[in-house]
């Protein structure tokens, strides 16, 4: 997501999305600018991504051209690029976005008056988008084509073996190992983390 500031005139830019996970461990805001605003523009960005030590909120600035390096060659792309000062970088937990959930395991729809949920989408309007993606990915697991995924079935034998959870054969069932199946996968959970939080959380 971007943003650019004129005098005393705020536009925003809607987010796009990358392709992150080979890019970890380097601070590029990797956004192409394609507007009227010349370079003598302020611009801001973030750049949120699942990493394995959490979930990573960068945020970069671009004062005109005064602080911007140009790099004329990078392995990853085939064209000079702009190397923008990242003026902050934090790593949110997973379990921040686990407890949203939890709070109503059976919502087919983001919770936007749950006070974590707020909490986070004040730190980067991305976090939007981030649950929207979510809570479509928990409800494929249930009602559309990966409804039938062999992985959350064995999710829950795994819970009912390790942790003596027992479970009944019902819609209520599926929705839970669903939605478990579905964070496992956009926040990059094991079984035993996922099971963990499970737990913690009466899910």
């Amino acid at each position: 997501m971007g943003y650019a500031v004129e005098e005393s005139t705020y536009y925003e830019f809607e987010p796009i999305h990358m392709q992150t996970d080979i890019l970890y461990g380097e601070s590029y805001a990797i956004l192409d600018e394609c507007t009227s605003w010349d370079f003598d523009t302020t611009f801001h960005y973030e750049v949120l991504y699942v990493a394995a030590e959490g979930i990573i909120l960068k945020k970069f600035y671009r004062k005109k051209l005064d602080n911007v390096e140009i790099l004329e060659s990078h392995p990853l792309f085939q064209s000079s690029i702009w190397i923008i000062e990242e003026t902050t970088s934090e790593i949110i937990n997973a379990e921040d976005i686990i407890k949203v959930v939890a709070q109503d395991i059976y919502a087919s729809k983001v919770p936007t008056n749950n006070g974590t949920y707020q909490y986070l989408v004040k730190r980067s309007k991305l976090f939007e988008q981030f649950f929207e993606d979510l809570y479509e990915e928990m409800n494929g697991y249930y009602s559309e084509d990966q409804s039938r995924a062999q992985e959350k079935w064995k999710f829950g034998e795994f819970l009912q073996s390790e942790y003596a959870v027992e479970f009944e054969h019902s819609e209520g069932t599926d929705i839970i190992l669903s939605s478990c199946l579905g964070m496992m996968r956009k926040l990059n959970l094991t079984d035993q983390e996922m099971a963990e939080y499970f737990l913690k959380y009466n899910m």
